[in-house]
């Protein structure tokens, strides 16, 4: 993205950005147009120079996205909640995925799935394995 910038950090090359449209102003300071980004915690870098996300702050945040989905199913465990015994299965399995995503080798980079994407995706599964028995 081009902006005015101006490098604070030769090392890091960590960088002062003009936001507004004065340019003139940005030139007095010292700025010029340079390619820059924008790092996860909100600072400016020239392009190429933004510090990643670390993992542990990465693994974190999936964990805490999978705990909020999660939360989302307790409702369907309640033993009074309308549905069938078989629909509560499905839940509880799904609930299994959940918490076994911290475990997969790809996490956090994972996409959480849903319960009717992870439903779909494994009735084919108990579909084929019905076939074979």
């Amino acid at each position: 993205m081009l902006k005015y910038a101006k490098i604070e950090n030769e090392e890091t090359k960590e960088c002062s950005v003009g936001t507004g449209t004065n340019i003139e102003f940005y030139q007095s300071i010292g700025m010029t147009e340079q390619e820059v980004e924008q790092a996860y915690n909100g600072s400016w870098y020239l392009l190429g120079y933004a510090p990643e996300k670390p993992i542990e702050l990465q693994k974190s945040e999936k964990r805490a996205e999978r705990d909020t989905v999660l939360q989302s199913t307790d409702v369907f465990m309640l033993p009074d909640y309308p549905i069938t015994e078989e629909e509560r299965e499905a839940y509880k399995q799904y609930r299994q995925y959940l918490r076994d995503l911290p475990s997969d080798e790809a996490f956090p980079n994972v996409v959480i799935q849903t319960f009717d994407e992870w439903k779909n995706i494994n009735h084919d599964v108990d579909e084929s394995e019905e076939k074979n028995v």
